[in-house]
This record gives C-alpha cells, structure tokens and sequence, in this order.
C-alpha cells in the first residue's frame, strides 16, 4: 500500500531502524533518532542496490516519487544510478569551484613564475575591469561562444579595440589553461579572429635616419640633469629596452669581459641578455661610476635616493628638445634595427642583440648559436658610427664596407 503524508507523519522510531515502503521500489527509512530518509531499491547487473534520495520533510512524498523515477530513467539508460549521483554531485561541485574567475586566477598565479610581475597584474587588472564583471561568476564549463563574443564586443564598442583584442587572447589562454587540466571541453574563443575590427599596427615614434645627428647633438648639449643625458646616450649606444637601461645594477656590469649581463628577470623575453660594451660604452660607465658608483643602480633619481630614474625623466627629456611624439627612449631600438639592417649586418646578429624571440619555433630550437663574437663586433662599429654621426648635420654618414656575415 503506498504512503501518504498523513501516515509519514504518524511513524514513530523504534529501538532499530526500519523501512516503511511505497511503491516502485520506494521506501522510508525511519532511524531510531527519528530521522526519515527516502531510499530507492534496484537491482543493477543482477546485484540489489540502495539509492538515498533525501530526507523528509525536506524532500517531500511527490518529490521522492520523482526522483525514484528520474533514478530509474538513468538506470534504463544501462547507467549506475548510484554513481551517477556521486558524479553529478562532483561535476555540480567543481562547477561552482571552476569559475571563469578562480580558473583565470589560478592560471595567471601558475605563469607568474614565467611572466613580468609588472605585466602578470596589468593582466589581472584588466580582467577585473572588462571580463570578470560579465563572465567570470559563470563556471567555466558553461560559458559559450556568444557569451565571449558579448565580452569582446562590449569593450570593442568603448574603443579601445586593443584592449579587446588583448582580453580575447586572455581569455582565450584561461581555456586552454581549462583543457588541459579537464576542467573544460572546449575553448569558445578559440577561433573568434573576425569579430573585431582591424586597425593599423602603432609603432613607437621614431626619427627617420637622416635626423639621428641632430639628436645626438641635441642630447649631449642637453642643459638638464646630467645622468638622464647620459641615460640617453648608453640607450643610444646599447639600445636596450628603456626599463632595462634604467634599471641597471653595478653589478651587471663585467668590466673584464666588457660586457653588460642583464638577468632573465628584468627581461621581458625572461631569457638573460648580454650586451657587449664599446669602448664608448665603457667611457660612459666610468663617467656614471663617479656619480653613482656606491649605489647599487647605475641611474639614480634626484628625487629619491632609493629608486632608479623612472621612463618619464627620458620622455620629459627629450620633449624638452623638442621631439615629443617624434621621438621615445623606444625609437632608440629602432633606429638601432633600421640603420644595421640598411647596413647589411646579419639580421640574425641584429635580432639576438635585440633581445627579440624568433618568431619561427623550429629555427629557434635548432639556432642556438649567441653570435658573441659578431656582437661585439657590431656594437663598437654601431658606437663608432654613432661618433661620425655625431659629427654630421643633415645625412648620416656611411658605414664602410660591412660584410653581410658582420
């Protein structure tokens, strides 16, 4: 005879626990405390089985009912309902755990040993801003192609067109991130490339080479403080990246070997970089030595005696010299790549000292080859050229006869 709520509510404990049936296999469990737990009874490949569906009152007689019944769906299925259950209660688990937000948070927290500290919190920044505020309370198994297409387009409508362009490729890696560790299926921003418009590659300003003489000119008769002049002529002389000139450490520095050995953690490529240094190079160090030697960075701010000089002294600089927007501590690499380039030097010689990654993977891996020698030999041809060009006013004077092999 099947229950009633009536007759559930009449059942009292006794001293051992017994069950009270319904139908369809359906049953009461009454504990001697005088709990009451719904409970399925079914037989999978041949053996009898026990599925608890919930106390009472909580799950109510018609709510067990249904839940017998979607239990039995599963089990004409050919599925264990048992096991199923204990799945779905992972799956439902891991699905409000693997949030877009926690799974984004835990991959930028696992590339942060790779990554530039600096750059690992622009990322999470913007994603606070542009991506979390949409999709990042979803769990990520849930979130689809549209969804990802309303994030892009939603910033791309603001126009900032890059930085939709930079949260797709962050979002992107988070689900490959996912994948790989089966927290998800799929990557729905995995082919989105025509959602965006394009837009222009932006270049940092440069001079064109025909003005380099008048630059060097105008940075030595510079009127300011001294060391960022001298700032500006190692960024000339070396070209590294401007973060990487001003935060030089003494300690980089080998004055045996002649070279300036920038740490992989200052890097924005993360691989150590080597600089050789011209006899110019050197004259300079020695000149900033006297000022700042007995400090641990090579360009002191004399605003602060414990930080370095910051990229805006160099900026503000060379605005002051009348090259705002025409010119930036960057402008210095290229003009770097540019003249070597036009003067038949390796391109791969130039590409190393440029700290740039090979694009090509393959040619990476097998071109281990640091062009030392070759280097060095660019480098004190690049200064002595920058001593002739120093010398000129409208044109730039010629390089002598470099072989393409540097």
């Amino acid at each position: 005879m099947s229950l009633t709520e009536l007759a559930i509510k009449a059942l009292k404990p006794k001293k051992k626990l017994y069950r009270v049936a319904d139908s369809g296999g359906l049953c009461l469990e009454v504990s001697p405390a005088g709990g009451k737990l719904w409970r399925w009874r079914y037989n999978f490949n041949g053996k009898g089985q026990m599925l608890a569906l919930g106390k009472h009152p909580a799950v109510s007689l018609a709510e067990a009912r249904k839940l017998r019944d979607g239990a039995r769906d599963t089990l004409d299925a050919g599925k264990h309902p048992t096991r199923e259950k204990k799945a779905q209660k992972l799956r439902n688990f891991h699905a409000g755990e693997n949030t877009f937000e926690k799974v984004a948070r835990a991959w930028l927290e696992l590339k942060q040993s790779g990554m530039n500290e600096k750059y690992r919190v622009q990322c999470l920044a913007r994603m606070e801003q542009h991506v979390f505020p949409q999709i990042g309370a979803l769990p990520i198994t849930e979130i689809t192609i549209p969804d990802v297409v309303r994030v892009i387009e939603k910033i791309a409508k603001r126009g900032t067109v890059e930085t939709a362009k930079r949260m797709k490729q962050l979002i992107g890696q988070t689900f490959r991130y996912a994948s790989q560790r089966g927290l998800c299926q799929h990557n729905p921003a995995a082919d989105l490339r025509d959602i965006l418009p394009s837009t222009e590659e932006k270049h940092h300003p440069c001079i064109p080479p025909a003005e380099l003489p008048d630059l060097l000119k105008a940075i030595r008769s510079y009127a300011g403080d001294r060391l960022v002049v001298l700032a500006m002529e190692m960024l000339a002389l070396t070209f590294p990246r401007t973060n990487e000139l001003i935060g030089a450490k003494w300690e980089e520095i080998n004055w045996e070997r002649e070279e300036w050995h920038i740490p992989k953690e200052r890097m924005k490529m993360k691989r150590p970089h080597m600089i050789p240094l011209s006899r110019q190079a050197l004259a300079l160090l020695k000149e900033i030595h006297t000022l700042t030697g007995d400090k641990p960075f090579l360009f002191y701010s004399s605003r602060s005696k414990a930080r370095h000089l910051s990229n805006g002294c160099i900026l503000m600089a060379l605005r002051r010299m009348k090259y705002q927007g025409r010119m930036t501590g960057h402008g210095f690499r290229s003009l770097a790549s540019t003249i070597l380039n036009e003067k038949n030097f390796n391109p791969d010689v130039i590409e190393r000292q440029l700290a740039h990654e090979d694009g090509d993977k393959i040619r990476s891996a097998y071109n281990r080859a640091e062009y030392v020698l070759e280097r060095k030999k660019m480098m004190g041809d690049w200064a002595d050229f920058l001593d002739q060009a120093a010398q000129q006013r409208k044109n730039v004077v010629q390089m002598q006869g470099k072989a393409k092999n540097g």
